[in-house]
């Protein structure tokens, strides 16, 4: 059997899902920009590492070669992904395309993880509660733009494509809060821990009950909450008042989600709000004993 190629392998997520693959005892492959930190993947065993583009054929078909599924994470995110919709589209829409049509000729059976974003539902602040991977779609913003269309592309064209709506993602560790959250404060909100995003991925690789399927990735019961109560908790820990939050006047895309589907076949929601909160008081203890 062929490597696993993971495009954006070098990013944050991606790393992660990296070292989860290769605890699996999976052959991966790893494709990113020249630029990127190659720290904790290369000169491992089991990975090759290819340097190189998502905007260029010649370099997305060579990393393509005989792999035996894609988990395609690379993208232009938020806020870069704003400041030119010219350069978003070629990056996060003509790079899937590249990497459709290269795995289309080297192994059209294979399984396309395709890393899309809830986010693409746009403004759901009326509609009841959780949301459909049915609902339409309708981006707020270019990136969420992109991702519809490279979605619709992988769907027309791509059957074995596995397509995952991700949710806003908390990582485990402090961090400066926004000026502003991207959120109201009596929105609804549901994020999800990055080690479930990275079960999520992980899965939809290697599950064939996934191929064809579009889901939502989202943390589940546990993790529905307002923006305000989201923004409390985390500032009571930091042990700053409420009152110093700001939130946005308008709605954002964020809400509570249907992730039963998801849930059966890729079975990744393991870590509950809880337990995030209780990984975030324990890096706080660590902080204060230094």
């Amino acid at each position: 059997m062929g490597p696993i190629l993971i495009t954006g392998g070098a990013g944050s997520v991606g790393k992660h899902v990296v070292w989860q693959l290769l605890k699996k005892g999976y052959t991966l492959r790893v494709f990113d920009l020249p630029s990127m930190d190659y720290t904790g993947i290369e000169g491992e065993e089991s990975i090759e590492v290819l340097r190189g583009d998502i905007t260029e054929f010649t370099s997305v078909q060579h990393a393509v070669e005989g792999v035996s599924a894609v988990i395609h994470l690379a993208a232009l995110l938020p806020p870069a992904s704003e400041q030119s919709r010219e350069l978003t589209f070629a990056v996060n829409v003509e790079g899937t395309a590249r990497v459709m049509e290269a795995l289309k000729r080297a192994n059209p059976d294979a399984p396309l993880v395709f890393s899309s974003s809830v986010s693409t539902y746009g403004d759901t602040t009326r509609i009841k509660p959780p949301i459909t991977v049915v609902y339409p779609q309708q981006a707020l913003d270019i990136y969420a733009e992109s991702k519809i269309a490279a979605e619709r592309s992988l769907r027309e064209s791509y059957p074995n494509a596995v397509i995952l709506r991700i949710s806003g993602i908390s990582v485990p560790s402090i961090q400066s809060p926004p000026d502003i959250w991207p959120f109201m404060a009596d929105q609804r909100i549901e994020f999800i821990h990055r080690d479930d995003v990275v079960q999520a991925v992980c899965a939809g690789a290697t599950s064939k009950e996934a191929k064809g399927q579009v889901f939502n990735i989202a943390g589940g019961p546990t993790w529905r909450t307002t923006g305000r109560a989201y923004v409390k908790d985390y500032y009571d820990l930091l042990g700053v008042p409420i009152e110093e939050a700001h939130f946005q006047k308008h709605p954002g895309w964020l809400d509570w989600y249907d992730t039963a589907a998801s849930q059966h076949i890729l079975r990744y929601q393991n870590v509950s709000y809880q337990a995030y909160l209780g990984q975030l008081r324990s890096e706080i203890e660590k902080i204060q004993q230094l």
